[in-house]
């Protein structure tokens, strides 16, 4: 869940030289396991939700608001092994923040290796222009990938809120998750770990951003429950949840999932 900004539209998505065959940085030391944004803008459970499949698999983890964010340093961030970023409106989480935090945000993936989990909003406000020499940060978003804004997956221009979409994974799996406004993600050669079943536009990616460790995922694996009661949405492979787990501890050990 859910929106960037819709400026950002009417362009062909192209991304060019991403790769997850790049070597990643070697393991580094960290204080906690990840830091999770609960700040503006933040869909509703959504942190909660992430903090408990974050303690299923043995992380710690701590919150950050958008305030406590803003006075945190490039040596601060770089305490944790990962940043990760739920749902919500990518818009106002960007607008919560100062530019030189977003800098700060960018340069402790990109230049001190911390590793980037970015969910539907958090795909979106990951991926935004390079900010301009001179400025103290990126004019929207955190340009951890620097280029045009995410062009959002076809159902949103449908007119589709949110919907059960079938996913496409290594090995001939397939599996139901909760897509809420989420995006389409780039081609990475070497570095799709799932596809829309519908189209087969990337849906969950793992690159590099520097010396940094990102995965972004357009669906919602790491869905409450209680979502699938509010919008009537019912599944049963129980594949989300774990999935999601995966998804954090390859961002954290910096272990290579299974691609198409």
């Amino acid at each position: 869940m859910i929106h960037s900004t819709r400026v950002y539209f009417g362009f062909v998505w192209i991304f060019i030289g991403l790769s997850s065959t790049q070597a990643f940085a070697s393991k580094r030391a960290y204080r906690v396991g990840a830091l999770i944004y609960h700040g503006v803008a933040t869909a509703y459970g959504d942190t909660e939700s992430i903090s408990k499949i974050l303690d299923s698999n043995g992380i710690t983890h701590q919150d950050v608001t958008s305030e406590e964010l803003n006075r945190l340093s490039v040596e601060e961030l770089s305490q944790y092994g990962m940043i990760v970023w739920p749902g919500g409106y990518a818009g106002q989480m960007s607008a919560s923040l100062e530019p030189a935090t977003r800098e700060r945000v960018r340069l402790a993936v990109r230049e001190r290796g911390v590793s980037y989990v970015g969910i539907c909003a958090g795909a979106f406000i990951a991926v935004s222009p390079a900010p301009t020499p001179g400025v103290d940060g990126p004019e929207w978003g955190l340009a951890i990938i620097p280029a045009e804004t995410l062009p959002y997956y076809h159902l949103e221009d449908e007119g589709v809120d949110y919907s059960l979409v079938s996913l496409e994974l290594a090995a001939g799996r397939r599996g139901d998750i909760v897509w809420w406004g989420g995006p389409t993600l780039p081609e990475v050669a070497h570095g799709v770990i799932a596809r829309y079943g519908d189209n087969r536009e990337p849906a969950i990616i793992q690159t590099q951003a520097g010396q940094g460790r990102v995965i972004l995922s357009g669906p919602h694996p790491e869905a409450p429950r209680s979502w699938r009661t509010k919008l009537g949405l019912a599944e049963s492979d129980g594949l989300d949840h774990k999935l999601a787990g995966q998804l954090f501890r390859a961002a954290l050990e910096l272990e290579e999932l299974n691609v198409l």
